[in-house]
């Protein structure tokens, strides 16, 4: 269970880290709107990804 949320965190925060460089690149084109949805995913899969987090170290601590 533990390998699972590790693997959670990481593909999380590689897609965090994807949608934030496509926001940086669409903000460099000017593209405003597409700008705003790519950081909303960006903060999404962060969210997710500090969640995993904290899941996978409560369940470290009950063991």
């Amino acid at each position: 269970m533990k390998n699972i949320f590790g693997i959670a965190i990481i593909v999380t925060t590689l897609l965090a880290i994807y949608f934030g460089g496509v926001a940086y690149m669409q903000y460099t084109d000017e593209k405003m709107d597409e700008v705003f949805l790519n950081i909303g995913y960006c903060a999404l899969f962060l969210s997710c990804a500090v969640y995993s987090w904290h899941l996978r170290e409560e369940k470290q601590n009950n063991n």
